[in-house]
């Protein structure tokens, strides 16, 4: 086997373990996720601003496209869980997370923090915060529907490095 072949079989494997990686932990994709998110709103903000809106206005807009984009994010590619009623309780846990945000922040810039410094450390309790928010009171699905879905899906042996499907 030539050098490149040996190359290129470990990119594959490192693409494949990355996957499973990714697909396996869901704290994982809800961080890349909220990156993500966090950029798609920022940006919309710097555009709506660019195009001449006062900021208010600006920042009302992205944060409605902002829940938008991240409820489909969040409930389909991080919980897998997105229905009307997630939609609902989603939009009422950001407002309660909104308000658990500003009150960090006000609470910090008491202690002499700039609003920007007290926004970027508010950002680490406030995403641990709704992630568990999220996970349990948003997308969380009741015992009995977790027990039945966890029944339909195939059990995985993953003992060897190739993970074979037990029925």
């Amino acid at each position: 086997m030539t050098y490149f072949e040996r190359f290129s079989r470990c990119l594959v494997e490192l693409v494949v373990d990355g996957r499973r990686l990714f697909l396996r932990h869901q704290f994982l994709r809800f961080v890349l996720v909220g990156i993500g998110n966090s950029a798609f709103s920022y940006g919309a903000y710097a555009a709506l601003l660019f195009i001449g809106l006062e900021y208010r206005v600006a920042s009302l807009l992205a944060l409605v496209l902002g829940i938008a984009v991240s409820f489909t994010t969040q409930g389909t590619v991080v919980f897998r869980n997105a229905t009307r009623i997630t939609l609902v309780k989603f939009v009422i846990a950001w407002v309660i997370l909104y308000l658990i945000n500003i009150s960090l922040i006000a609470l910090l810039m008491r202690f002499s923090l700039s609003a920007y410094l007290a926004g970027a450390v508010a950002t680490v309790p406030v995403t641990l915060i709704s992630y568990f928010v999220l996970k349990f009171a948003v997308f969380g699905r009741g015992k009995a529907n977790q027990s039945a879905e966890s029944s339909k899906r195939p059990q995985h042996d993953c003992k060897t490095r190739h993970c074979r499907t037990v029925l």
